[in-house]
């Protein structure tokens, strides 16, 4: 019996050693992408690589798909006055179009993103189905 509770006792240590280990002393900075504004970024030193996250519209007239191969685009994202370009190699969502509500993910870096992620947003799509759900 006493060996149980031993064994459970060094368990739950080295759990607990672990998470805090995860939480506090691991900085691993791939984890964790921070959500900026294109205001935010446009005034940030240029020089500076760092994962970001962005939300804002597609500039009209900006989407530039190569010819020759169709996963590379590259386009203005833009919220007010500010826009920054954004590059993204891969398959693009069906509701990609100009003035569409995009949030991309990558790094930044001189003025471009370089997205690793690319999500269209279109709430308005599916409201008239919710419209009609009985309340609970």
């Amino acid at each position: 019996m006493n060996r149980i509770y031993t064994s459970l006792i060094l368990v739950f240590a080295l759990i607990v050693i672990w998470t805090i280990y995860l939480t506090n002393v691991k900085q691993d900075n791939s984890l964790t992408i921070r959500y900026y504004t294109i205001e935010e970024l446009v005034s940030k030193e240029s020089s500076l690589s760092t994962r970001v996250k962005v939300g804002g519209l597609i500039k009209p007239n900006s989407i530039s798909i190569n010819a020759e191969d169709q996963l590379e685009v590259s386009f203005y994202v833009y919220q007010g006055n500010d826009s920054l370009k954004v590059y993204y190699y891969g398959i693009r969502p069906d509701l990609f179009k100009d003035d569409a509500e995009v949030v991309v993910a990558g790094s930044f870096n001189d003025n471009l993103i370089v997205a690793t992620e690319l999500q269209t947003k279109c709430a308005s799509r599916y409201e008239g189905d919710l419209k009609n759900i009985e309340k609970i």
